[in-house]
């Protein structure tokens, strides 16, 4: 039996990211009407989770009644692992191409390409760095996004299409501010007095941890991409790094994602250097699929998906930065400046280089226009510093 969608696409089930690209969609005229009847109930899901199956099945009979487009999940991420109302699937119309965006564990996007069961998704890099590391040549150089394609060494179709741009209303600014985030050693402030530079960009700090065999706390999903990089580091596996930090002597430190930094600021907490890496919401794509099939081309096409190096992308870096930066204030110590984080000189070496979707494999070549390319990033950094001035 044939579908009657032209184009599949995984989104996470709930959340920031789940919301943002269903916002998006609205934009490129997508029944508005629907979608706002779906993120109402999505928004409703949290609460109305039970770890009693038959509690929870009351909400998904009330959502579903609503729009007929969700199902049951367990919140794994929540201690008590309670059942909860998810997206589960929902087809519409983009002009003539009809596609099912369907609901999805965040980490298992690029799994479903992989396994050649949808088209595209929305991920993470940091969970698109968990599943695929195989892939990489080397997974410790991939500290941006706009570096994992020229990484690639072993066969797989799994690209970056480029950056989703997804956007959401950031207080401390008072604007929309992309979806950044950065993957940061955390700690308590005491733990800063006791170490004269922690950085992570120059490997000192954690690898004194690691030779004083000292613990770092880390979310499960990402102890693997910390091993790969520090394999000597003695990692304890916990499912809220700050408040393992918290509840335990002073000189624990942990790693974790970090967007806004509220959750640190309310919790006494302190960011530390360089991130390990940065990451956002990404279209990934298999490749040759996308090459053989104009319609998932048009799809992509209509999405938008922004190069590391676009100019509307380096004023949300701006914003982003700023943002962090406004709200963490001293409690961001030894704080990078905002162009080394967003392009060092190693970063280029290691393939932060711009490409296009008309490049052949999405990935920089390492001779063809290497004085363009090394010029278009002088020029995007020197746009960043304006952005970074003018809105400071």
């Amino acid at each position: 039996m044939q579908s009657n969608f032209d184009i599949s696409c995984a989104v996470p089930r709930t959340g920031r990211t789940f919301e943002n690209f269903l916002n998006r969609l609205k934009i490129l005229g997508i029944n508005s009407s629907e979608i706002d009847t779906i993120l109402a109930i999505s928004k409703q899901s949290k609460s109305a989770s039970h770890t009693d199956f038959h509690q929870a099945s009351k909400f998904l009979h009330y959502a579903s009644q609503q729009i007929p487009c969700f199902g049951l999940f367990i919140d794994r991420k929540r201690q008590h692992r309670p059942y909860r109302v998810g997206f589960l699937g929902y087809e519409w119309k983009l002009g003539d191409i009809s596609i099912r965006i369907e609901g999805e564990e965040p980490h298992n996007g690029s799994s479903l390409i992989r396994l050649d069961e949808i088209d595209c998704a929305v991920v993470g890099l940091d969970e698109l760095l968990t599943m695929t590391q195989y892939y990489l040549h080397n997974p410790t150089l991939v500290t941006k996004w706009g570096m994992y394609n020229y990484n690639i060494e072993k066969p797989t179709g799994i690209r970056i299409a480029g950056s989703a741009q997804l956007t959401r209303y950031n207080p401390v600014l008072k604007q929309n501010v992309q979806d950044m985030v950065g993957f940061f050693l955390i700690s308590k402030p005491k733990v800063v007095k006791k170490a004269k530079t922690i950085d992570i960009k120059n490997n000192a700090f954690l690898n004194n941890l690691a030779k004083n065999g000292q613990r770092v706390f880390v979310k499960g999903r990402y102890v693997g991409i910390v091993k790969a990089a520090y394999p000597d580091l003695k990692l304890i596996s916990v499912e809220d790094v700050e408040d393992a930090i918290t509840e335990s002597e002073v000189g624990s430190v942990g790693l974790e994602i970090v967007q806004t930094g509220n959750t640190l600021r309310r919790k006494g907490l302190v960011l530390n250097g360089s991130p390990l890496f940065l990451s956002e919401s990404l279209y990934v794509v298999d490749y040759y699929r996308y090459m053989k099939n104009s319609v998932l081309q048009t799809f992509i096409n209509k999405l938008e998906p922004k190069s590391y190096f676009d100019q509307s992308r380096i004023k949300q870096f701006a914003f982003w930065y700023l943002a962090l930066e406004k709200n963490m204030g001293d409690a961001w110590i030894n704080k990078p400046n905002i162009l080394d984080l967003f392009c060092d000189t190693f970063d280029s070496e290691n393939g932060l280089r711009p490409y296009r979707l008309q490049t052949r494999h999405w990935k920089p070549h390492d001779f063809y226009k290497q004085d363009e390319a090394i010029a278009q990033i002088n020029a995007a950094k020197v746009k960043l510093q304006d952005y970074y001035q003018t809105y400071k």
